[in-house]
């Protein structure tokens, strides 16, 4: 008796524990703001971004105006100030003119969906941007400030994501789904790969054995499928 009892109160232990973790990788996966390279910037209550990575500390401030979008970038303590101007927004390639304290960096054209946007320079036609090398594995620090791309997608294009990939949540609950059918059905799985060929039959040690180390590789897999969707992105 006194064994069963306590076999119930583990078997609830478990499972308040199992709540309480999926509720904080929930909280921790499902929090927004948006990504600049490796760096996640959180979006903070009062519609700041804040957030750092290897090279640096970010935080940015967006503000609509009547005729633009204004936008105030600092890392480490230095801050720049880009105005962006998107004309005839709402057609498929709207006009947009962007400044970096007052001087003009980037006039072109936007193609494509609000948030997913592909520059064009209106000089030459080519990307807004240049493509970044990476030297002995480490970003230059002129490299690491916003593109023009970035702050166009963000601040008028309204980007957000979420810090981790939501994409890992269907095989996270396809893993802790069988994991939980295992243990509550503990010769669910044997029957339905044996049970309709044999009578009488009861599974081996050598199962059972199995069934165990199938049970932590699952539970290995859970935890490595959520580390991968804060990482993937």
């Amino acid at each position: 008796m006194k064994g069963s009892i306590f076999h119930k109160m583990q078997t609830s232990t478990c499972w308040i524990v199992c709540l309480v973790l999926l509720g904080v990788y929930l909280f921790a996966a499902l929090r927004p703001g948006v990504w600049l390279r490796d760096a996640f910037l959180y979006q903070q209550a009062d519609g700041s971004f804040s957030g750092r990575d290897a090279y640096a500390a970010y935080t940015m401030q967006i503000a609509r105006t009547g005729n633009g979008t204004e936008v105030e970038f600092t890392m480490d303590g230095e801050t720049r100030h880009y105005r962006l101007e998107s004309k005839a927004e709402g057609m498929s390639d709207p006009g947009v003119k962007i400044e970096q304290d007052g001087v003009v960096i980037f006039t072109g054209t936007a193609l494509g969906d609000p948030g997913d946007a592909i520059l064009w320079r209106e000089d030459d036609g080519g990307l807004a941007d240049e493509v970044n090398v990476i030297v002995n594995g480490e970003y230059q620090r002129s490299d690491l400030w916003p593109s023009c791309n970035w702050l166009y997608n963000v601040a008028v294009g309204g980007r957000r994501e979420t810090r981790g990939s939501v994409a890992f949540l269907l095989p996270i609950g396809a893993l802790g789904g069988v994991l939980v059918l295992d243990v509550r059905f503990p010769l669910l799985f044997w029957t339905l790969r044996h049970g309709l060929e044999v009578y009488g039959g009861e599974p081996t040690d050598w199962y059972y054995a199995m069934q165990r180390v199938s049970r932590i590789t699952s539970i290995i897999g859970v935890f490595v499928l959520a580390a991968m969707s804060f990482a993937v992105h």
